[in-house]
Order: C-alpha cells, then sequence, then structure tokens
C-alpha cells in the first residue's frame, strides 16, 4: 500500500488528489470533530443533518456512500461506523480491516481518511500495512503526521515485509510544516552475478611506414625588373605675342555709304621668333540702301 501523510486543515484537503474520501463516525461522537468534522464545515452542516435525521447513525458496521458534491475534490464519499468511541484497539482495528475490504471490493484504488482518535497510530499505521486487500493508495490525515511517520518507521524496523508488500511512503510538505525525513525499509540485496574474466588485450598493430612523397622544386625567383629612366621635362613653348584688339567703328547714319576702315598694318615679327600670320580683317557692317519708292505711291505723289 502506498501511504501519503497530510496535516489536518481545509487547505491540505483541497490540494489532496484522491478518488473517494473515507471518514470513521462514532456513536457517540456529537459534534464530529477531525476530518470528519472539517468535512462537514465544508458541506454546510450536512454530515449533521444525516446525523439529525437518523439515516446515519454512527453504529458499528453501518456503512453509507453518498456524492461528496462539488465543494469536496473527492468523486465519491464514504461512511462507516465504528460504534462508541470508548472501544479498544482490537475493537477499533477490526472495524478499520472491515471499512478497508469494502472499499476494496467498490472498486476503490485511491482513499484519504483519518483513523479513529482512540487508535494508537502504531497500531493503526500497523493494520495499514498488514491488510493486503485495501485499497492501492492511502492518504492519512492527522494533527500530527511526523507522529504517524515515526510510528511507520519503528513498524517497519521490527519485521521486514516481503518484497511485493513493501510500503512506500510519501510526506508533502506544507507552509505550516516541515519535511519529515522517513528511514528506508530494509530491502533484500539479490545476489550479484559472477564477473566473467575479462579476456587478454590484443597488441594492436603498428601502422605501415608511408612512403616520402616526392618534394616539386621551387619556382626560381624572378630577375629583378630593370630600372626605367625617367623621362626628361619637355621644352616650354616661347611665349606668344597677343595682337591688340581693334576698336569696333561706329555705324554710318542711315543713307551715308559705307565707309571702309584702314586696314591695321601688321606688327612686325620678334626677332628670332615664329612667323605669325596676319590677323583677319575686323568685320564690316552691311547699311542696304534706301529702299525706292513703289510704282502706285509715286502715281498718288503726282496728283496735287
Amino acid at each position: 500500500m502506498d501511504l501519503s501523510f497530510f496535516p489536518l486543515t481545509l487547505e491540505a484537503i483541497d490540494e489532496a488528489a484522491a478518488e473517494s474520501l473515507c471518514l470513521f463516525i462514532a456513536s457517540d461522537e456529537r459534534p464530529l470533530t477531525g476530518l470528519a468534522g472539517l468535512a462537514d464545515w465544508r458541506l454546510s452542516g450536512r454530515l449533521s443533518r444525516l446525523l439529525r435525521s437518523g439515516l446515519l447513525s454512527g453504529e458499528a458496521g453501518e456503512a453509507v456512500l453518498t456524492p461528496p458534491g462539488v465543494r469536496l475534490p473527492f468523486q465519491k464519499l464514504f461512511l462507516f461506523g465504528i460504534g462508541a468511541s470508548d472501544q479498544s484497539d482490537e475493537s477499533l482495528v477490526q472495524h478499520v480491516a472491515e471499512a478497508l475490504r469494502k472499499l476494496a471490493h467498490a472498486g476503490v484504488r485511491e482513499a484519504a481518511m483519518q483513523l479513529p482518535a482512540r487508535l494508537s497510530p502504531e497500531v493503526g499505521v500497523r493494520t495499514l500495512i498488514d491488510e493486503l486487500q485495501g485499497p492501492e493508495r492511502a492518504m492519512l490525515f492527522a494533527a500530527d503526521p511526523q507522529r504517524l511517520v515515526s510510528a511507520l518507521s519503528q513498524a517497519a524496523s521490527r519485521s521486514s515485509p516481503p518484497p511485493d508488500a513493501r510500503p512506500v511512503v510519501k510526506v508533502p510538505t506544507s507552509p505550516g510544516m516541515a519535511p519529515v525525513k522517513v528511514p528506508a525499509p530494509p530491502v533484500r540485496v539479490q545476489p550479484r552475478a559472477p564477473v566473467l574474466p575479462t579476456p587478454p588485450d590484443v597488441p594492436k598493430a603498428s601502422p605501415l611506414p608511408s612512403a616520402p612523397l616526392p618534394s616539386a622544386p621551387l619556382p626560381e625567383a624572378a630577375p629583378p625588373a630593370a630600372q626605367i629612366p625617367k623621362a626628361s621635362p619637355l621644352p616650354l613653348a616661347p611665349e606668344v605675342p597677343i595682337a591688340p584688339v581693334a576698336e569696333p567703328t561706329p555705324a554710318p547714319p542711315l543713307g551715308a555709304a559705307p565707309v571702309e576702315s584702314p586696314a591695321p598694318s601688321p606688327s612686325p615679327p620678334a626677332p628670332g621668333g615664329p612667323q605669325l600670320k596676319p590677323p583677319p580683317p575686323p568685320p564690316q557692317r552691311y547699311v542696304p540702301p534706301p529702299p525706292k519708292p513703289h510704282v502706285f505711291e509715286r502715281g498718288k505723289r503726282k496728283k496735287p
């Protein structure tokens, strides 16, 4: 059986992910306390109304299955009566074992429960371990989960269970609960397989000597390039005198004959210089002659 321990708080009940919730109801316990009281508080007094109406009495051997509703994170709610609370441990163990068998017959694999308050933790944990017909996983709520863990470690140290029925303990941590270390139960050690002799080391083959590669002759260095003499600068051309620009002549009046401007005398060439061509004559303005009178205009002028 896989056992997990949780503190007895509403937050832990909301976080518990189990299929069914199992509550042990005593016939002389009014009002309900423990896990049954928290479930009755979350269900708004539904369990108290069942007790008041007589549908639930808490007598020994009583079993009631009811839907838990949407306010509890479970699918089924089992209520088992255990009779009077001042019973011996042997009677309470019989009632707890019978409730576990009924859960197994109903096909329950996960159940959240709290052991009866008058049952000692050592006896209750031992009952859960020895019962092989119960659910596969049990989530135990207690006001002091560390006490149940120590009781489980003592029960495991007294007798080693068979390998198939060895319990697995999980203790979740909560904000108000420190982590609890659980000693692991004794584990049967299987004999080791015989060690086979190792084969002798095979010497590795030495690599074959590689033939030297023919080295190609290095190319000869090119001879240094011959120094090219620098070009000598070209001689500058002699300065050429610029002829003075002739001033433009004024245009003759309208109807006057064109006046020819005297050609400028060529300047003598400089001694030792190149022979220059005479400059071209300046442009002349063409003045057209006055227009001749029209034939019709002549006849009109002769008339008085």
